[in-house]
């Protein structure tokens, strides 16, 4: 990946794809892989978003995958962002446990967890983004 990506709506998008397959592992019937595999994928949309809204404000992205540093950046622009801490605290706890082999299973209550809470950030940064003008719009699959 080309570190210099800047494209905004490019980055919301990453992140609700992100999103939509921990969505689509989560409802997958035996799939013994779901909680890690589902818990991984929403941390990796609650970065990007987080990115897409510094990317949005500076205009250069921060090479960190620490939500919880991503959000004090955040927070430097308005601290409205404050309401996310406990969502970005639970998802790091949730992607050291599914990144690496640790030993430490994550369960199907983390993976609804990290759903809920991937969920919450990617409501409210999309919001604070589309104050800004910058809205992704999936396009419609005309079959």
């Amino acid at each position: 990946m080309d570190d210099d990506i800047l494209d905004v709506i490019e980055w919301i998008q990453y992140a609700q794809e992100d999103y939509n397959t921990a969505e689509a592992m989560a409802s997958a019937l035996g799939n013994p892989y779901s909680s890690r595999q589902v818990c991984f994928s929403c941390q990796q949309a609650a970065e990007k978003i987080l990115k897409a809204y510094s990317i949005a404000k500076e205009g250069a992205r921060i090479k960190e995958h620490d939500l919880n540093v991503l959000l004090k950046k955040c927070e430097s622009y308005t601290f409205d962002f404050n309401s996310l801490k406990t969502a970005c605290t639970v998802l790091n706890t949730h992607i050291r446990k599914s990144r690496y082999p640790s030993g430490k299973k994550l369960t199907d209550m983390d993976m609804k967890d990290a759903l809920k809470y991937a969920d919450e950030i990617l409501i409210f940064t999309k919001a604070k983004l589309k104050e800004m003008g910058y809205e992704y719009v999936p396009e419609q699959d005309i079959t």
